[in-house]
């Protein structure tokens, strides 16, 4: 868990419909691109506000950052009937995507909350999945730490340093501290 407790996983769960929803007009719109949406909207948020929207932990991954908890999240969201997951055929790969099937739940959200994820959303609206992961690999909090390991969130107010073993050591010793 991140230094800011996540309220609950029912907030990220809320997030996620607000994004699907709000991106299902976007045909670049999958799975690769949901997730950093939902990080860069914390990262922006916490740089605006001094605090992230949900606190849900991110981990490193080779096409960038991922929600840790989104699998068993979005499983509880589809046994909820809130959406379903559909894979399709983008340019000859197989891409995956979800669809809101009701509308989110905004009532623990502030207005800053909101727009900081709809900013994203129009941030990344028409960008590939492939041009997503490239913006995210340029982030601190990605390039401080290894594979599978948890970016601290706090990386979001290091302006694009060069990433030093002792920046990559003292990111690993943030996500030890909130593992």
């Amino acid at each position: 868990m991140s230094t800011w407790e996540a309220r609950d996983e029912g907030k990220t769960a809320e997030l996620i419909l607000l994004i699907t929803k709000h991106t299902e007009e976007d045909p670049t719109s999958g799975s690769t691109k949901l997730n950093k949406i939902l990080y860069f909207a914390e990262i922006s948020h916490l740089r605006r506000t001094g605090k992230p929207i949900t606190g849900s932990d991110y981990q490193k991954q080779p096409h960038g950052p991922t929600l840790r908890r989104m699998p068993p999240i979005i499983r509880d969201l589809e046994s909820q009937g809130a959406v379903k997951e559909i894979e399709e055929d983008y340019f000859g790969y197989a891409r995956r995507k979800l669809v809101a099937l009701r509308e989110p739940d905004l009532s623990e959200f502030s207005a800053e909350e909101i727009e900081s994820a709809l900013d994203m959303v129009r941030q990344f609206w028409g960008k590939s999945a492939k041009e997503a992961s490239d913006i995210s690999h340029e982030d601190p909090g990605w390039r401080a730490v290894d594979i599978g390991e948890t970016i601290p969130l706090e990386l979001a107010f290091v302006a694009r340093p060069e990433v030093t073993d002792a920046l990559r050591e003292r990111a690993r010793q943030l996500a030890s501290d909130h593992a």
